[in-house]
């Protein structure tokens, strides 16, 4: 079973005095004003999952200081999407499935709503809750605080048979009796569910083993720890290994061997000095302090070619390397307690870095972000790492006219609040602004990338640079970075004729192109003959570069069928290749499946292979309708 974190609920915790939901992504990036919130969302996070372990330690400091005298309450919750590929339930009882749903713990949007009260700040004294869509009949509402023995006497009392169901497990009797309702009898709404009480405990206890591991690292991380350990984070390696209870066992065994050997030493030492000096070796004993593991292995660092240790390496250095060990920690500590989910949350990630390791940065978070057990919450004041990821992963945080801290995304307003806060321009420059003729539209940055190349493959008197022609610009419209946006948003007010070039595989698009066609000012709109960018690149090159052999080439297309090209006009090529690679035990996410074709793909085209796909008479056609505006 594995969970996704969809939305985080704050109540009277710091600056959020009234109940704010905020939504969370595979890749989450918060972005604001100083004190303005972004640091508490992830802090409240490690206090949800982490309790007297996180990094943050709560306290009656942490109470919102607007709040009443009478709300002294923290909430902190955490709403998740639960899904598995097996449908699997959780485990209690010891042997015995049971799931989500069928315990009615789901709230109204089949989602797993959980809520940890703090009164008064006091961690101690926690209660957690889950919020759940729950039978409300008399004698439904209370099923999963009974224990055995009461479910047993309930079931009597309303006229329950429980001669086919193991009547020493809980879960099932609970099934038997909610069964005898009905689904149209039981009326649902939406309460609090105790954790603290018989089934509902038993269920918590477990669920609490599919929590994901929760791992923050903060922008000041070095000054929270003193010790200059953290400068080296093999030390801490050393330290965590030393620690061990395994380790510690098969040290303790050397240092008894080695005492032993000592002892015996000394002793026989001892002994023959008597023979020459019995005084002084009545005042002999042989001593032996505890040894110090941690100084047998002090030389044990992370060093450059040139044998530059870390410690004497640039801040930056050090920060990402620490950033990555600490990665290797979180992971390892998934592993040991076979958690199926991970979320990292990075502070500030930019501090002390160069720009160009900024953007490696930003590249190694969208990766782990598209893993199905990975998720990555970020603070940024970096207009640098803003402008690298997708906008669906922004959120602005300020103040409203009231002083509450409101948290979106999103729309075009927010994405211009976001670039005017952290003073994102437009990258394209003055000189090509003043040649620009036409602005090409198309769907996402893949297709971008395809245009620039299939630019190049066309017909001589067709050909056109995208990246070099000042008279024309390529813009994606969705699915793109901060960066591509403020471009986009501000060439498309200056008025130029547009070309749009959308997938052809939904209605909305076709309408789309249509609504361009209809603007008489030298706009056109055109929707592709096939399903989407992807299939313009020839079967046969997709077995190239996806390394396919015949048969997996014969799984994704027959091309002895007379009419294949119908076929490959319609088929999702992505999601074929995906399949294709997980039978054999290969994973590949879809948008490198896209980035593959349409950069490695279409550089293997020829007009003959784009002429085979019945494709080229409608390339020309686009073509031909850019140039008609730009010569």
């Amino acid at each position: 079973m594995n969970m996704k974190i969809k939305k985080v609920i704050l109540k009277n915790f710091r600056i959020y005095k009234d109940e704010t939901v905020i939504d969370l992504d595979n890749l989450t990036a918060f972005i604001g004003k100083n004190d303005i919130g972004k640091s508490t969302i992830l802090d409240a996070l490690d206090i949800f999952f982490n309790g007297k372990d996180a990094q943050v330690k709560l306290d009656k400091e942490d109470i919102s200081k607007d709040s009443s005298n009478n709300d002294n309450d923290i909430v902190i919750g955490v709403v998740f999407e639960v899904y598995s590929q097996e449908q699997e339930g959780i485990v209690i009882d010891a042997t015995v499935n049971t799931n989500l749903e069928e315990e009615f713990l789901l709230n109204r949007d089949n989602l797993l709503e959980i809520r940890k009260i703090f009164p008064k700040g006091d961690l101690k004294k926690a209660k957690t809750y889950i919020i759940a869509n729950h039978p409300i009949n008399e004698n439904l509402k209370d099923l999963l605080t009974l224990k055995i023995s009461d479910l047993k006497k309930r079931a009597e009392e309303i006229g329950v048979d429980l001669s086919d169901v193991n009547k020493s497990v809980a879960s099932e009797i609970r099934k038997k009796i909610r069964e005898h309702f009905g689904d149209e009898e039981i009326r649902l709404e939406e309460i609090e569910i105790p954790l603290d009480k018989e089934g509902a405990k038993q269920i918590w206890d477990q669920l609490k083993n599919y929590l994901p591991i929760y791992a923050l690292f903060k922008s000041d991380r070095q000054n929270i720890d003193q010790d200059t350990e953290v400068q080296d984070p093999m030390k801490i390696a050393i330290k965590k290994l030393l620690g061990g209870e395994n380790i510690r066992n098969k040290l303790e065994e050397i240092k008894n061997e080695v005492e032993r050997e000592i002892i015996e030493i000394a002793n026989d030492t001892i002994e023959k000095l008597k023979e020459m000096n019995p005084e002084i070796a009545r005042e002999l004993k042989p001593k032996i302090p505890e040894p110090k593991w941690e100084n047998v292995f002090k030389g044990i660092t992370i060093s450059s070619d040139e044998d530059i240790p870390l410690n004497k390496r640039g801040s930056g250095v050090r920060r990402l390397i620490l950033l990555n060990f600490f990665r290797a920690e979180a992971e390892k500590k998934k592993e040991e307690r076979n958690v199926p989910d991970i979320v990292y949350a990075f502070e500030e990630p930019e501090t002390s870095q160069h720009p160009d390791h900024q953007k490696k940065l930003i590249e190694a978070f969208l990766s782990l972000s598209e893993r199905k057990d990975t998720q990555i919450i970020l603070t940024t004041h970096s207009p640098g790492i803003a402008n690298l990821l997708p906008v669906e992963s922004l959120r602005f945080l300020y103040k409203d006219d009231d002083g509450k801290v409101v948290v979106e995304k999103g729309s075009d307003e927010v994405l211009e609040k976001i670039a005017k806060s952290l003073g994102v321009l437009p990258t394209v420059d003055k000189d090509r602004i003043e040649q620009l003729k036409l602005i090409v539209c198309v769907e996402g940055p893949t297709d971008v990338e395809f245009f620039k190349r299939l630019g190049k493959i066309v017909d001589n008197d067709l050909k056109i640079d995208f990246e070099n022609d000042k008279r024309v610009v390529i813009i994606p419209l969705g699915g793109s970075t901060l960066k591509y946006w403020v471009d986009n948003h501000y060439l498309r007010k200056l008025g130029l004729p547009e070309i749009h070039i959308y997938d052809g595989d939904k209605e909305e698009y076709k309408r789309k192109a249509r609504e361009i066609n209809n603007r008489n000012d030298g706009s056109k709109g055109f929707f592709t003959n096939k399903r989407e960018i992807e299939n313009y690149v020839h079967p046969k090159i997709i077995k190239d570069i996806f390394r396919l052999n015949d048969r997996e080439l014969m799984n994704l297309i027959d091309l002895t069928k007379p009419d294949w090209v119908k076929d490959w006009n319609m088929l999702d090529i992505p999601k074929k290749l995906i399949n294709i690679y997980k039978n054999k035990g290969w994973s590949i996410q879809e948008n490198l499946v896209k980035e593959k074709i349409t950069t490695e793909g279409i550089e293997k085209m020829t007009l003959e292979l784009f002429k085979e796909l019945n494709a080229y008479d409608e390339i020309k056609e686009w073509f031909k309708a850019i140039k008609e505006v730009i010569d």
